[in-house]
């Protein structure tokens, strides 16, 4: 950890978590119970934001109770910034946890400190070779040990997985001082089964999204998936490259048949091996290939489409809401962070790896602070890192991988006073290789619409409503005059669909004259609604 780092991790790490005289969530104590029935081994499943690291913290503190001993923590972390939020969870509750800032030591790069310290925090990268042998001494001494590994997913891999290997040589008596409990919103990836259950444990509970909103343990959420209309020119070029690529991928597995059989990430590995065979044939075709799949996939993920959807989506949301946009191509961010701060001037922050480290540090606290109300982002804000959350989220671009769809989720899902129902905008090419849905399934209590954009908005459901609310006024000789921009804002809200006391008690905390006449619109609509409703069922 750099200088930096360490002294700023403490003022960036959000401080909504409670120092003292917490009271746990009912699921977090029916994990903990879980856990300890099965001798403090296992992996938890739960969601981003509902508190997976107090979670752990507090299954520690049960564990060492029942031991009644001394326990050995170590905790694993993929990145380093995770340090500082560990120990900055940790010293918020160290009066009931009983751990004191002394007690804490951490691993990491440069960073290099003595295994001397009762919670020990490492970085993957610095625990792979030679964590491994202190747990095995430490167990081969009878001392008991907790390791909990933070993001488990990533530890499965052919690297990563050896700080596991101190298992090996461990005989059974031994291993009954060895305690686990593997954390993520998403475990069940590649090497689950193979690897990280014989070193953590089976899956035994699940914490998804439909019991969190429904505790309320994070915020609800209306997801809104967005179609993107191609050009002429792009839909010929898409149809060009989907052709080639069928041509030669027909071409590459009469060469090779085995790669029929292969589909996903086993398929591109493959081929990327291909593209060094020995084989003059196999190697050019394969490259061909590769080029062909790459150049297809920046015609969807750098469509100009995206960045002007974006800005015209910020320009109806609310003056007021905190956003996060994540990209997946760095220029392409930075080509949208460009044009939102000469419209947003010092509303605007950028976060991603290519940045120094010192900007991405200050972007984060301008942003935590509510000084930036914008956060534009790529890749490095996927996972991990605690920042508060969002009214919205909207995805410019992102890879078909659910995992880090999940990831993206659940960072505008956190729980915090005030907020009403985040908004997810999901935002796809039509006719492509992309998914038209953000999610391979839906989730129970999530609200999903399905929206079109050219050069402005169409949303079928609502546009119904809107254009008879119209009609309706017009007949009426009422004053339609801001109108249209009323309903084009209310077009990208949810608040149509909310119940009409509610929309009445919202227009009665309005101050602003637009505000009072955009809640009395939508509350028109959602009465408009609500009656439609009832004719058709009755029909």
């Amino acid at each position: 950890m750099t200088l930096l780092e360490e002294d700023l991790s403490w003022y960036l790490v959000p401080r909504s978590i409670k120092p003292m005289g917490l009271s746990l969530h009912a699921w977090q104590k029916q994990c903990i119970d879980s856990w300890l029935e099965r001798q403090g081994r296992g992996v938890a499943q739960v969601v981003t934001g509902a508190g997976k690291t107090i979670l752990a913290l507090y299954a520690a503190k049960a564990l060492q109770a029942r031991l009644k001993t001394k326990l050995q923590i170590v905790i694993i972390v993929p990145k380093t910034f995770l340090i500082g939020q560990w120990k900055s969870a940790i010293l918020s509750h160290h009066e009931d946890l009983g751990i004191q800032r002394e007690d804490i030591g951490w691993v990491c790069g440069t960073h290099h400190q003595d295994h001397d310290k009762p919670v020990m925090i490492y970085v993957i990268n610095s625990a792979r070779y030679k964590l491994s042998y202190i747990l095995h001494q430490q167990l081969k001494n009878e001392m008991p040990v907790l390791l909990i590994a933070d993001e488990c997913h990533h530890y499965a891999s052919p690297e990563n997985k050896k700080i596991f290997s101190f298992l090996e040589l461990l005989d059974e008596q031994q291993k009954k001082n060895y305690y686990s409990l593997g954390l993520s919103a998403t475990p069940q990836g590649t090497g689950f089964e193979q690897f990280l259950v014989p070193s953590l444990g089976p899956l035994f509970y699940t914490y998804g999204f439909s019991d969190a909103m429904l505790e309320g343990v994070i915020n609800q959420v209306v997801i809104y998936n967005v179609a993107l209309k191609m050009t002429k020119h792009q839909v010929d070029k898409y149809e060009e490259l989907s052709g080639r690529i069928t041509t030669t991928l027909r071409k590459l597995k009469k060469m090779v048949p085995s790669l029929k059989n292969l589909k996903g990430p086993a398929f591109f590995t493959e081929l990327q091996r291909l593209c060094l065979s020995e084989i003059p044939s196999i190697a050019e075709t394969a490259n061909l290939l590769l080029t062909l799949f790459y150049q297809r996939r920046a015609l969807v993920y750098e469509a100009p489409q995206r960045l002007a959807c974006a800005f015209d989506l910020i320009a109806l949301l609310d003056s007021r809401s905190k956003i996060i946009i994540f990209g997946e191509r760095i220029s392409q961010s930075e080509a949208l962070y460009a044009r939102l701060k000469r419209y947003y001037p010092n509303q605007v922050a950028q976060y991603h790896s290519e940045l120094g480290e010192t900007e991405r540090t200050l972007a984060l606290r301008r942003y935590r602070s509510g000084e930036a109300r914008i956060l534009v982002s790529c890749k490095a804000l996927d996972e991990g890192l605690d920042i508060p959350s969002a009214d919205v989220g909207i995805l410019l671009a992102t890879t078909s991988e659910q995992r880090q769809r999940i990831q993206r989720l659940g960072r505008i899902l956190r729980l915090q006073e005030g907020k009403g129902k985040a908004s997810l905008f999901y935002l796809s090419l039509a006719h492509t290789i992309e998914d038209n849905e953000l999610l391979d399934a839906g989730i129970d209590s999530v609200q999903e619409w399905h929206l079109q954009y050219t050069d402005h908005f169409i949303h079928s459901a609502y546009d119904e409503l809107a254009d008879t609310l119209f009609d309706t006024m017009q007949e009426r000789n009422a004053s339609t005059r801001g109108l249209e921009v009323l309903l084009n804002q209310g077009r990208v809200r949810n608040d149509w669909f909310e119940d009409p006391e509610v929309l009445q008690e919202m227009y009665r905390k309005a101050t602003l004259p637009q505000d009072k006449r955009y809640y009395s619109h939508m509350r028109s609509l959602s009465l408009l609604r609500m009656k439609t409703q009832t004719i058709r069922s009755h029909e």
